[in-house]
């Protein structure tokens, strides 16, 4: 349960259904709003207190089952508890009662809540529609309700709308009917018990694209009226993932529709409403002439993450935010797992290593991380939640602990917590009951030191090869980058770690260490290689001795580990580089083996560490030298992919060529930025012409090299696309160029009506991320805080995903300077990112000054 410090309701009222109608204005940015709450009155009370933000309510009454009524004599708003509280002239009884509240609330503009979306239909005209985003503690922007997932409840809603606009919510429409003024009143079938955040309604000129499932499910993909054809790819993949669901929970979907909505103007990237998932654009609808492979990828992850939350989120919800991860952290890991199904050509568990667990090791290896369970004491703590350790640790600790238990074990386990605990709420040891009571093993004793222990080991591993066997010595530290600047630090966290080992020719062996040290055997002594984490199943960092890393270099060159392991090897060198662990030499030494690597997931992977450095060095005086060893890792493979399609390839081909040659770019090979001028002309003579898996290189290669006439060009192709994965990757571009005076207008721009409000963090961030607009990025975020702070209301996590624009600086000035600002500019909703955008500045000043000269050495 939340602690005493929470900020919760009252617990002497529950509600047990809500008839809520509404009737919003567009053009007034309004609505008026009529509902009655069944309830049950536990406590006899003379108040009652409810969830209730930016509403006007005008009256309240309550029904007893006696049938005695009670006008409320006083109501009392609280903004910043965002509560309202009914006084009532005399004691409400124990038992059933029914509540009637009348109230005017403001259609908004800032993505939560109640809100308009603004538009430009295919014909050039301005339109709008509204739509609802209540996840996490916004319904209460809507209609006075128990705003807590844990207080469940059936929704009978009826809207009033103009008749020619489609409305959409939750569960069928029951009945239509002529309302006044043109309008029509649409009132829905009732909801299942569910939580108030999944509620959704969404208003206006929106068509759709529809098929019936295998079990009967309506399933439809809608968009603004003229793009639903876009839906096709949406709407096959969700009927082949619904069938996969179905079969892997032992539960069928219990709604006898799923709607997915493409809404243009979206805080998050998507949001799992029961039966009415809603999206931005770019996540949901694919242009079979203009949509990359890769952006098609997504799109299917998107939707399956989404649409396991029906059963993991949605069915079954966390009884409190403090267990977001039993949410989020199993729609990451098991929508990954069903996409790798219907699409093994994606290659999903090579991508969510790199996406998922190597994000969620970057994140966690600071000491202002946070435990997948989180306390949480008032709304504005629940966003810092949505990161990478409530969705990507906690789903890389699930793929660790299913492949320790069995995938049929864990399965069993699962369908258990289902059936258990559908339509209402568990908390995270319900789960590990399930499971122990599948597989037979203490599961809460295994994982609670994952889920409840902020941060993660590194495994150290010294191998004797001196008698008949190779006895592993194993012992594990919790990893932190701060062991660069205190290497004698000590933690007194262990973890439950599965450990396995494979080997070139000496066997495997595997154990579950739980101490501190360990000691494992292999086979027959040999000079051979040794891997621990096969797969990278486990959550953990492994570091051996400078002759085991060296004996893994020829086996990453002639492509004897696996490819995951690949990927998990450079990482781990890179991390304890960073971290003071190893020197940064042996990272670079083993990325110059990889010349025969072939998969994109690796290289991007590798592109990201490379990338790292390069903007720490970015100032340093033989910043040059590490440009061309970059460039000379990224040519082989560069030439060897090509700019053209070759007869055979695969998805996985196409992934590659855009990532290899992107970073041959990036490091001023002149045949890639000359080649991508080539295509930019081609692409403005004939869009059709240019491979729309290479856009975005182009764009963004054009864009380093470029002048004001091709800034201008891009601006104006964004103004005019009708696509909208097209006008991301023009505003990505826009954050590429060298000119100072480019990028200052990129950033003025970003706060315009020429960027959507959920795109601007995106700009703002793109220009930071280029060494010549560092500087202006944060210059601008501190110019322009209150206007942002406004502009998104603390909202779900966009703040903090602005707050690491400053994560690139390496200096004490900079240093300090982020320090003071946040200092005077308190904000509650990113004060976690705040803490660790700061932190990684004072990693990059120490890093820089511990190896500073020892890498100018090696480099020279």
């Amino acid at each position: 349960m939340p602690s005493s410090q929470a900020v919760m309701l009252p617990t002497n009222v529950k509600p047990s259904r809500y008839t809520l109608a509404l009737e919003p204005d567009m053009e007034a940015s309004s609505f008026l709003g009529h509902e009655t709450i069944e309830v049950d009155v536990l406590a006899s009370t003379s108040s009652i207190t409810v969830n209730a933000s930016e509403l006007q309510i005008s009256s309240c009454r309550i029904l007893s089952a006696g049938g005695d009524a009670l006008t409320a004599s006083s109501i009392d708003a609280d903004e910043k508890a965002e509560t309202t509280t009914f006084i009532f002239p005399s004691e409400v009884p124990v038992g059933p009662a029914t509540l009637e509240i009348e109230f005017v609330g403001a259609l908004n503009d800032q993505l939560r809540g109640f809100y308009r979306s603004h538009y430009t239909d295919l014909d050039g005209n301005e339109r709008q529609l509204a739509t609802t985003q209540f996840e996490a503690t916004d319904a209460r922007r809507a209609f006075p309700c128990w705003d807590e997932p844990s207080l469940k409840a059936t929704f009978a809603l009826t809207l009033v709308v103009d008749s020619e606009l489609a409305t959409i919510s939750n569960m069928p429409i029951a009945e239509e009917t002529a309302a006044s003024d043109g309008r029509k009143r649409v009132r829905f079938d009732e909801t299942p018990i569910m939580s108030t955040y999944l509620l959704a309604f969404i208003i206006g000129d929106l068509k759709c694209v529809e098929q019936e499932a295998e079990d009967g499910t309506l399933i439809r993909i809608w968009a603004t009226a003229g793009k639903e054809e876009q839906g096709r790819f949406a709407l096959e993949t969700a009927i082949r993932l619904l069938k996969y669901f179905n079969e892997y929970f032992g539960t069928p979907y219990p709604l006898p529709k799923l709607d997915h909505l493409a809404i243009p103007d979206f805080a998050a990237g998507a949001m799992e409403n029961w039966g009415a998932i809603t999206y931005r654009e770019v996540v949901l609808l694919v242009d079979p002439e203009r949509t990359s492979a890769a952006v098609r990828q997504r799109v299917a992850g998107i939707i399956s993450h989404e649409m396991a939350h029906m059963w993991f989120g949605d069915l079954v919800t966390m009884a409190w935010w403090k267990e977001l991860w039993l949410n989020e952290s199993f729609a990451s890991w098991v929508g990954d797992k069903a996409v790798d199904a219907l699409f093994p050509e994606y290659e999903m568990w090579t991508e969510f290593v790199s996406g998922d667990t190597t994000s969620a090791l970057s994140l966690d290896g600071l000491k202002n991380s946070h435990p997948i369970e989180q306390e949480v004491r008032d709304p504005a703590e629940i966003g810092q939640l949505f990161d990478a350790i409530s969705y990507s640790k906690g789903g890389s600790v699930l793929r660790m602990l299913e492949h320790y238990l069995g995938a049929d074990t864990f399965r069993d386990g699962l369908r258990r917590y289902i059936v258990k605990h559908q339509y209402a709420n568990a908390r995270t040891h319900d789960l590990w009951n399930a499971l122990s009571e599948a597989s037979g093993e203490p599961v809460a004793e295994i994982m609670d030191t994952w889920v409840e222990q902020i941060g993660y080991p590194v495994v150290h591993v010294e191998s004797d090869r001196s008698g008949a066997t190779i006895e592993l010595h194993l012992s594990q530290t919790r990893f932190v980058y701060e062991h660069l600047t205190e290497p004698e630090a000590t933690y007194d966290t262990t973890w439950h770690v599965p450990v396995n080992v494979t080997s070139q020719n000496a066997g495997s062996a595997s154990l579950l260490m739980d101490q501190s040290k360990a000691t494992a055997s292999l086979g027959k002594s040999s000079e051979g290689w040794l891997k621990l984490n096969p797969d990278q199943f486990g959550f953990y960092r492994v570091n051996y001795s400078a002759d085991d890393w060296d004996r893994l270099r020829p086996a990453v060159e002639a492509l004897e580990v696996s490819t995951i392991d690949r990927l998990g090897l450079q990482n781990d060198a890179y991390a304890l580089a960073k971290a003071g662990y190893a020197p940064m030499s042996r990272f670079l030494s083993l990325v110059q083996a990889y010349t025969n690597e072939t998969n994109p997931s690796v290289w991007e992977d590798l592109s990201a560490n490379l990338g790292g450095l390069n903007s720490l060095l970015s100032d340093e005086s033989y910043y040059g030298e590490f440009r061309d060893l970059a460039q000379g890792i990224f040519q082989p493979i560069g030439a060897r992919i090509g700019w053209e399609p070759q007869p055979g390839e695969g998805h996985l081909d196409t992934l590659l060529r855009s990532t290899v040659l992107s970073q041959q770019g990036k490091y001023l090979d002149e045949d890639a930025l000359s080649k991508a001028a080539s295509l930019f002309s081609e692409y403005l003579k004939d869009p059709a012409a240019v491979n729309p898996d290479l856009r975005g290189v182009i764009f963004n290669l054009t864009a380093q090299r470029g002048n004001r006439d091709t800034y201008d060009t891009l601006w104006d192709q964004h103004k005019t696309g009708t696509l909208e994965e097209e006008k991301v990757r023009l505003l990505v571009a826009l954050g590429h160029f060298e000119q100072p005076e480019l990028l200052s207008e990129t950033l003025d721009r970003a706060l315009s009506d020429d960027v959507r409000k959920h795109d601007t963090i995106l700009v703002v961030r793109g220009v930071g991320s280029n060494r010549n607009g560092r500087d202006l990025a944060w210059d601008f975020v501190k110019e322009n805080w209150d206007t942002f702070v406004d502009r998104y209301a603390d909202g779900l996590f966009a703040l903090s995903n602005l707050v690491p624009v400053v994560s690139r600086f390496n200096t004490e000035e900079k240093l300090a300077d982020v320090e003071e600002f946040f200092a005077t500019h308190p904000t509650p909703a990113a004060d976690r990112a705040i803490k660790q955008a700061l932190e990684v500045i004072r990693l990059n000043v120490a890093w820089l000054n511990h190896n500073r000269n020892e890498l100018g050495d090696w480099l020279g």
